[in-house]
């Protein structure tokens, strides 16, 4: 794929990445965009790689990566300092609008409650959209476990619900069962 291609996949995606790699990491920002320079680092390793298997939708591939990343880089001691992001400068571009700013900083308190179980299954399920089973593989655990922290999640996280569609972390598929294989 040609330079110009990367590009503008990377100006299409980086602000949505960044803002779903913040979440994950319960609003370190630093963490984030680390998270979101190397998934594009294998998005340009794996574009320029005529061997390499097709991707099909670049977006998707992208955004699991991104939280891939951002939950092994997630350092669980670091403490949660939202005050750096009261700046537009250094928030996510989702959250520079007054009204979204707020519910953002709202949900990166509570995913950052999350035990650490539930919020890489959230993280997982809900923002880069993997299935239940893939959630399962990802993690090394059962789909119904997977289930057991979406719900944990989902419950510590319902009174966010409406916040969380409007920012686009999760919609009426994603927040929901998809009805998938239980194997």
């Amino acid at each position: 794929m040609s330079e110009d291609a990367f590009e503008s996949l990377y100006r299409t995606w980086y602000r949505a990445l960044v803002a779903k790699a913040f979440l994950v990491t319960g609003g370190r920002l630093g963490v984030a965009e680390d998270a979101v320079q190397e998934a594009f680092v294998q998005c340009w390793r794996r574009m320029s790689d005529p061997h390499g298997p097709p991707v099909q939708h670049w977006g998707g591939w992208l955004s699991v990566t991104v939280v891939r990343e951002a939950l092994r880089r997630r350092s669980a001691d670091v403490p949660l300092d939202l005050s750096r992001h009261d700046s537009a400068v250094n928030a996510p571009d989702l959250a520079v609008e007054v009204q979204l700013k707020d519910i953002y900083r709202v949900v990166c308190k509570e995913m950052a409650r999350l035990k650490e179980r539930p919020r890489q299954a959230m993280a997982l399920r809900c923002i880069a959209g993997l299935s239940t089973l893939e959630v399962a593989e990802e993690m090394g655990i059962t789909q119904s476990t997977v289930r057991v922290h979406l719900a944990e999640a989902r419950r510590a996280l319902e009174p966010l619900r409406l916040d969380l569609r409007q920012l686009g972390i999760v919609d009426d598929e994603e927040a929901g069962d998809r009805g998938e294989e239980v194997r």
